[in-house]
């Protein structure tokens, strides 16, 4: 009966250890921390993790994708958010493109492993949000293994917001570069256009007649 029960443990814990990201519960979206009973272990220091997370770039503004990567040995599991510097903000900011291993956590706002084959050097896509808000920073949860795993990865780059760019990409041109629209050209093709009016007034009148 004892050597049943533990089997029963042992697949129950194994069926919770989400190998896909986006049935992770809503409680680790702030920690970031992989639930110990499904683990059945704690995260490993930071500072022997053999992961390096990295961002492209040192700003941001809407519309401008930057690139984020994971490198290191394989793993199996992940989660990334974009969040402030700002400790007291703890919602993760913008947005991510996904890819074939990938797969958006709508709840916590990042983007985690769509399944747990192993991956080797992550590159994805993060988008920024519409406005500023202020320095961001990306953080990451590497899984090796299910027992082996470390949360707290902080990407040394940091971004700012773009006020310049920002305001560019959103900018519509009327005409193209280089071409401008004189207000004698306009009194010409207006002038143009009243006597097309009356002519065509004018064969109608006739034709009445």
């Amino acid at each position: 009966m004892e050597n049943i029960l533990a089997v029963l443990l042992t697949c129950l814990a194994v069926a919770r250890a989400y190998p896909d990201g986006a049935n992770i519960p809503v409680a680790v979206c702030t920690t970031m921390t992989p639930n110990a009973v499904s683990h059945n272990a704690t995260p490993q220091a930071i500072n022997t993790s053999p992961y390096t997370l990295t961002a492209v770039g040192d700003m941001y503004w809407y519309g401008q994708g930057v690139t984020v990567s994971i490198t290191g040995p394989a793993f199996k599991g992940f989660m990334i958010q974009a969040r402030s510097t700002n400790a007291s903000v703890t919602t993760s900011l913008g947005s991510w493109t996904t890819t074939a291993d990938t797969v958006a956590h709508t709840d916590c706002n990042a983007l985690v492993h769509y399944n747990n084959s192993e991956k080797t050097n992550l590159t994805v896509t993060w988008m920024p949000p519409s406005m500023d808000k202020g320095t961001v920073q990306f953080m990451a949860t590497v899984v090796q293994s299910k027992q082996m795993f470390w949360v707290g990865h902080v990407a040394t780059q940091t971004l700012v917001y773009n006020a310049t760019s920002a305001t560019s990409a959103v900018t519509t041109t009327a005409a193209p570069a280089g071409t401008t629209v004189s207000s004698g050209n306009v009194c010409f093709m207006s002038s143009i256009l009243m006597f097309a009016v009356l002519l065509i007034c004018g064969m109608q009148m006739t034709s009445v007649v």
